[in-house]
């Protein structure tokens, strides 16, 4: 089972080295063996190091191997898997996704293998999702490409782990009935995994808690927090590349009408992204001065004892959100 200031505008905290260590971490879940058993043990893919997580605590206790595909301190928008990782996907029992269109450059693979026989399962198929909120800062140059980029729902619904919790027991089903698991073990696993989860959230409630109401207003390098603001009580104001992808880039009007709301609402600091360049966020923040760059992880689980996990991670990071976001 997993585990569970304020500085000038240069200054920046951050996580992201913790990334490296993470290629050690889950080394052992990367790459295949060309069967969908190891030593008798179905063998199940993850897209993501959050999901691999999640897959391993719902069959606790070695019940499958769990293979992730998008490397640790990857982005997942933009990944693309190689032969060696389709040959993976194809001798799994299971394939465990996102959706939502998160794991873009992998999209047409897990098309093909899912028609050559290898069943996908989709989490947000089973999760109450939210429909994506442009954060377009009132720029008059949004075209009509960047109006059909933000159509549709938010991908990234692991930020709340209740929304998560609630899609365990399908993911269970599908790992009982695809890898022939023992469905009161797996039963078992669940229970205690949803109360860790709700233990999670009852501790990032109290941590941000120290947070008051006015400052709980978060401007992030692109729309990933859409879940976190909505389980937690904030609000995302803007996003440095204003789409839910990660994919798109900045342009200089954007970045100037961001820093001037940035400036209007008085936000303190800018939250970058782990598996994303810092560098429009860190000159976004000079730009405005007295404004901080924090790092979080976003898609993926860092490497030492805490973020390694992705109990840990959400941990990490609201630890992160609530230090930048108090008052002094």
């Amino acid at each position: 089972m997993s585990s569970g200031s304020h500085s000038c505008a240069r200054s920046s905290r951050t996580i992201g080295s913790l990334v490296a260590w993470g290629l050690l971490a889950l080394a052992a879940g990367c790459g295949g063996d060309g069967d969908d058993t190891a030593a008798g043990v179905p063998v199940v893919v993850a897209t993501t190091s959050i999901w691999a997580d999640v897959v391993a605590n719902v069959a606790c206790d070695g019940q499958v191997q769990v293979r992730t595909i998008v490397p640790v301190g990857a982005d997942p928008h933009a990944f693309e898997p190689s032969l060696a990782d389709r040959a993976l996907m194809e001798d799994s029992v299971l394939i465990v996704a996102n959706g939502l269109g998160l794991e873009e450059g992998l999209a047409s693979t897990l098309e093909a293998v899912e028609g050559a026989g290898t069943p996908v399962f989709e989490l947000t198929d089973h999760i109450d999702t939210l429909p994506y909120t442009s954060h377009d800062d009132d720029d008059d140059d949004a075209t009509a490409d960047d109006e059909h980029e933000h159509e549709g729902d938010d991908p990234h619904v692991w930020f709340d782990p209740v929304r998560v919790a609630a899609a365990l027991p399908a993911l269970a089903d599908r790992l009982v009935a695809a890898g022939g698991l023992d469905p009161e073990h797996v039963a078992e696993c669940v229970t205690a995994y949803t109360s860790e989860l709700e233990a999670a959230d009852a501790q990032i409630v109290d941590l941000l808690s120290a947070v008051p109401d006015e400052r709980r207003k978060l401007v992030t390098n692109h729309d990933a927090l859409g879940y976190f603001a909505d389980r937690y009580g904030f609000e995302v104001v803007g996003t440095v590349i204003p789409t839910p992808s990660g994919l798109a880039e900045t342009n200089p009007a954007q970045l100037e009408a961001l820093a001037r709301l940035i400036e209007d609402v008085g936000v303190p600091a800018v939250f970058a992204e782990s598996q994303h360049s810092t560098a429009d966020a860190e000159a976004l923040a000079a730009r405005v001065g007295d404004v901080e760059v924090v790092t979080l992880l976003t898609g993926t689980v860092g490497g030492d004892d805490e973020a390694s996990t992705y109990v840990g991670v959400l941990m990490a990071d609201a630890r992160l959100i609530a230090a930048a976001l108090s008052p002094a």
